[in-house]
């Protein structure tokens, strides 16, 4: 069942435009695009032909397993790292080591998102995870957060904290100091 007036000429549809063009006038007055009529000979603004459009090089499955390799292999030397990390340059350096295994871990979780290899993506979150969780093995007991109390710089030769102040006044003495022998 077709409907009168629609198809059958083209001044209806030149009336539908008007009509619809009046009513978005009076949506958004302040808009100017639709003062003019339509006319399918135009050819549209807002998309683009595809021809255009510049495509993404895919990225090589060698590429991709050798940026996940890299960071994964440090990650796996830093647990063996050879000089003392307990405080100083030595912690400095061997936390620069660890940022170099998040970085790597993060450039190889964009690569493998990239060259669309989930294993390998996989991989290098896992990297990610380890460098984070090695840095917070040296990190959280120097801020305090652990029990055992580190320093960043070396006491004596020693990362051990100094045992912190205290005014406190003993109340109550020690077991079998007030006794007489």
């Amino acid at each position: 069942m077709a409907r009168s007036g629609y198809g059958s000429d083209g001044g209806s549809s030149d009336q539908d435009s008007a009509v619809v063009n009046s009513l978005l006038k009076k949506l958004r007055p302040n808009d100017r695009s639709f003062d003019r009529s339509y006319s399918p000979d135009r050819p549209s603004g807002g998309a683009k032909p595809l021809s255009s459009i510049k495509s993404v090089r895919p990225v090589k499955s060698g590429a991709v397993w050798g940026c996940v390799s890299l960071g994964v292999l440090l990650g796996a030397a830093l647990p063996g790292w050879p000089y003392d990390r307990d405080c100083g340059w030595w912690l400095l350096l061997y936390l620069s080591a660890v940022s170099l295994v998040v970085i790597a871990g993060l450039w190889g979780a964009r690569v493998s998102w990239t060259g669309r290899i989930g294993w390998a993506h996989a991989l290098a979150v896992t990297t990610i995870i380890w460098g984070l969780a090695l840095t917070a093995h040296e990190v959280l007991p120097r801020v305090g957060y652990a029990k055992a109390r580190l320093a960043w710089r070396c006491h004596d030769g020693r990362a051990d904290a100094p045992a912190p102040f205290s005014v406190a006044v003993r109340l109550v003495e020690p077991e079998g100091a007030g006794r007489a022998r």
